[in-house]
Formats: structure tokens, sequence, C-alpha cells
């Protein structure tokens, strides 16, 4: 439905966000992540991946590891385009997680 869409939607650009809104030591601008990410100007496409996607219902049950969620970003059905991850390179890539994550997970 059209709800779960801008739920979806809100939650991704508020991940995308957080780093101007809140204080940290690892928060970086979004353009930071382009102009360190990206060597070259004119290669300059970002995709975004949502992780996992489940249910409310489920995600109350479900504990998964970073290790988990950090597979599920490369699978095709967790891309918001349609592109297939597996068929090209990637040049650069930005993992940005919430909640209680530490570095070394």
């Amino acid at each position: 439905t059209y709800t779960n869409l801008n739920r979806l939607t809100a939650q991704i650009i508020s991940s995308m966000t957080a780093s101007l809104r809140f204080d940290g030591a690892l928060n970086v601008d979004l353009t930071e992540f382009q102009t360190n990410l990206v060597p070259y100007p004119r290669i300059h496409l970002a995709i975004a991946s949502f992780a996992p996607i489940i249910s409310a219902e489920k995600a109350y049950h479900e504990q998964l590891s970073v290790s988990e969620i950090t597979n599920a970003v490369f699978e095709p059905a967790s891309m918001l385009i349609k592109v297939d991850p597996r068929h090209g390179k990637y040049m650069a890539c930005c993992l940005m997680y919430r909640g209680d994550v530490v570095p070394k997970d």
C-alpha cells in the first residue's frame, strides 16, 4: 500500500539525514559522502538499499545480527531501484546502521 511505501521512504530519508540532526564523532554530511567516496566527479550515481524490509509485527520479534543485515543490504530484493548488484561493481560503499551497533561488529 502507499502507507507502507511512504513509511519506508520516510525511514530511509530519516536514516540518511540523521547525521545532520544529531551530534556525534562519526557523523558526516551527505556532501562528504559524495566527495570522499566518489573518485571521479562524473560518477555520482547513488543507489539506496534498505534492510531488513520486514513488517512492523515481525520487527519486534526478529533478532538479526550485523552480518545478517549487511548481507541483506546487497540482495536485489533490498534495492530501491530495479538493479541486480551481483552483476556490477562497486567503486565505493557506505553502510549506515541505526541502533546499538559498535564499529567492531
